[in-house]
């Protein structure tokens, strides 16, 4: 009978050989199994992480422990705090925690420890040692135990992974939120294509039962959970829309800049994006129209859009917050300036984020919806201004951001190129809308 260790590593050497044969029913997406069922125990992978502590020592050489128990840290706890509140005598917290900084002075967990970040810990009793581990970063993991002569040991340890790619379809049923969600696309993938699409399409008007979205994006495994640790990145995003077909890929140019590029390798990204918030409906328009509180024709020199309060806004562009705060009837209001051309403005907001003078991303939350000032009802007041003047950001045409350099078109070419294989190979495996997966694009 093989040791438990070698047929752990001979299915792990199998299934990343023949890592084609998987698929990944989008309905079982949230509990994917890439491994045999038992924890695996890396014990000849010096630099890896292992199941448990009890595992590590094992490996290194220390003292039995007893019973391994997991709890969270509490609000304002840091490790002291913690060891002190399980039952771990203050002689030797301190020795632990002067341990760890004498070997990882560097270090920051020990003082900024998340709340309801999880511990394992063994105390220790009679002739039993102790033992204690955490991961300290989504791929990182510090293990501190006791050796047979009683001297404190630590160790940092790299958490394995597995590395895979999925392609995932959505078709919007209700709303494209909602689509997602049903579809198992992740939020941070979610986030990325409405923040590329953005420049493209106005989310509140364009959109129609039946409009498909398809994303192909990388995920990494933990290979002892069995979780997903990251979705992240996307590697391609088409829309098919009743009047719009957009497909854009990611390329790195040579300066180490990474954006997305349409099939000619122009830039995904205008100056500005159309809508600034996910989720609203366009409630009143660009123009003269009858004040709904003052009660005569008004010029309207914004668009609204109504959603819930709280909606989180986002900056339409890059940029420098020029002014954050009251501002009379606007209410709370953001006004961020873009280059030398272009600003916009938020108001009626219910809270702000962002200070004046901070500089900004695109896509970065700078406040929440409200119904602050002189408003009837929560929603955005949005402006765009062109040299000080406000136009309507329904209809004006927004300069492209940088295009893929004419002396790296054909590297582009060959990027896209390459996915584009992938894809049409990973549509093959999909029936009945479900996931499939596929090895690393670099394998061409």
């Amino acid at each position: 009978m093989l040791h438990p260790f070698i047929t752990f590593l001979l299915s792990f050497i199998f299934y990343t050989l023949d890592l084609d044969k998987f698929e990944i029913n989008k309905s079982h997406a949230s509990s994917i199994l890439i491994l045999p069922e038992k924890r695996p125990h890396l014990t000849n992978y010096y630099n890896y992480s292992l199941g448990t502590i009890n595992d590590m020592i094992l490996k290194e050489g220390g003292k039995t422990i007893g019973k391994i128990i997991k709890q969270n840290i509490k609000k304002n706890e840091n490790l002291h705090l913690f060891l002190k509140r399980v039952g771990f005598e203050n002689k030797l917290i301190n020795a632990i925690t002067l341990k760890i900084k004498s070997d990882y002075p560097s270090i920051k967990i020990l003082r900024n420890i998340p709340t309801n970040h999880r511990i394992y810990y063994a105390i220790p009793k009679n002739n039993l040692g102790f033992g204690i581990n955490f991961k300290i970063s989504k791929f990182k993991d510090l293990y501190v135990w006791q050796s047979n002569s009683n001297e404190i040991k630590t160790k940092i340890t790299k958490r394995p992974f597995n590395q895979i790619n999925l392609l995932n379809k959505v078709e919007i049923k209700d709303n494209l939120y909602n689509s997602a969600i049903r579809n198992k696309l992740p939020k941070e993938i979610f986030s990325e294509l409405i923040k590329t699409l953005g420049f493209s399409i106005d989310f509140q008007r364009e959109l129609r039962k039946g409009d498909v979205f398809e994303t192909l994006y990388s995920q990494k495994i933990d290979l002892i959970t069995n979780e997903i640790i990251e979705s992240n990145p996307i590697h391609y995003i088409s829309a098919n829309l009743k009047d719009n077909n957009l497909k854009f890929y990611k390329f790195t140019t040579k300066d180490g800049k990474s954006n997305f590029y349409d099939q000619d390798g122009k830039s995904s990204q205008k100056t500005l994006m159309k809508t600034p918030l996910n989720g609203a409906r366009l409630s009143s328009g660009f123009g003269n129209r009858k004040h709904p509180i003052l009660g005569f024709t008004k010029m309207h020199r914004g668009v609204d859009f109504a959603a819930p309060v709280g909606t989180p806004i986002l900056a339409a562009g890059d940029g420098l917050i020029e002014y954050s705060g009251w501002n009379g009837a606007y209410g709370k209001y953001i006004r961020i300036k873009h280059n030398g051309t272009f600003k916009t403005a938020y108001a009626h907001l219910s809270k702000i984020y962002k200070k004046t003078g901070t500089r900004i991303k695109q896509g970065d939350i700078i406040g929440a919806l409200g119904n602050t000032g002189r408003s009837t009802g929560p929603h955005l007041h949005y402006e765009i201004l062109i040299s000080g003047k406000q136009v309507n950001p329904l209809r004006i045409k927004l300069p492209s951001g940088k295009n893929v350099p004419k002396n790296e078109l054909e590297d582009f070419y060959k990027q896209q190129q390459i996915i584009n294989r992938k894809i049409f190979a990973m549509r093959n495996k999909i029936k009945n809308n479900e996931f499939a997966n596929l090895k690393n694009l670099k394998n061409n």
